[in-house]
């Protein structure tokens, strides 16, 4: 009577457990779920901007080479420093600038290659009292940078290094008491620069950057005013660097939304 129970149970619980997998097997089944992954933002295309930012930078100076005239214009025989030079001054300069931007890109996947042109208008200056009695004074008028760029799309952030060359109009002034000496001069540089673009919609960006420029030394004539008479000529090495931060937004042309990878 025992084994004929245990035998009845058994047989109950096979087709019980039978039922179960079979109706599991027939309930629909859930696609798994996979999370959305945002694609980088389209970087390619032409583009162009505006921005503003800040600049600080140094100037050094030194005499290396002084000519004299009578007030004729003759040469009056003073010629000074041979191969040395006379160090002048070496002062600060900072001001503010605002310009434009243009510049086309070219993405493959995360990687952005792109070449950008920048003009600013400038107000940069800065004097120091120089050989005691005089002042040494620097300004300039505008900045422009053409360089290529290189960064990594990252979601729609793009970080970006760039390189290229940079010029700046540049005008020195020395006085000292009824003497004078003043010379502009286009300066010719390497620029060296980094930042981080954002993609606000999917033609707008804002952007911050970074440049130091070295514009090297220059040796620049002066020549040298007594009121209306010109007294002599001083030649001038003069070495100047400049840092920029800047900011600003760009508007890309042919831009595409953000697509979606799965």
């Amino acid at each position: 009577m025992r084994t004929r129970t245990v035998s009845l149970l058994t047989a109950a619980l096979a087709g019980f457990t039978f039922t179960s997998v079979a109706q599991a097997a027939d309930m629909p089944r859930k696609a798994p779920v996979i999370a959305a992954v945002a694609a980088p933002h389209n970087w390619s295309g032409f583009y162009i901007g505006a921005h503003v930012g800040a600049a600080w930078g140094t100037v050094e100076s030194s005499l290396t080479k002084l000519s004299g005239y009578d007030y004729e214009g003759g040469f009056n025989g003073f010629n000074g420093f041979g191969s040395g030079s006379l160090p002048l001054s070496s002062h600060g300069i900072n001001g503010f600038l605002g310009g434009g931007q243009v510049g086309v890109n070219w993405q493959s996947g995360l990687v952005v290659f792109g070449v950008e042109g920048q003009l600013s208008a400038a107000n940069i200056d800065g004097t120091t009292p120089c050989l005691i009695v005089a002042a040494c004074s620097t300004k300039v008028d505008w900045v422009a940078t053409l360089a290529g760029r290189f960064g990594l799309a990252v979601d729609k952030a793009l970080w970006y290094v760039k390189g290229g060359a940079a010029w700046a109009d540049s005008n020195y002034k020395f006085t000292a008491g009824p003497i004078s000496a003043s010379a502009s001069d286009t300066r010719t540089g390497l620029m060296f620069g980094t930042g981080v673009e954002y993609a606000v919609t999917s033609n707008w960006s804002a952007k911050i950057e970074y440049n130091y420029i070295d514009f090297g030394s220059d040796n620049i004539a002066f020549p040298l005013m007594k009121g209306r008479y010109r007294i002599g000529t001083a030649n001038v090495d003069i070495d100047q660097k400049i840092h920029l931060i800047k900011a600003g937004i760009n508007y890309r042309f042919g831009g595409g939304p953000l697509v979606a990878r799965y």
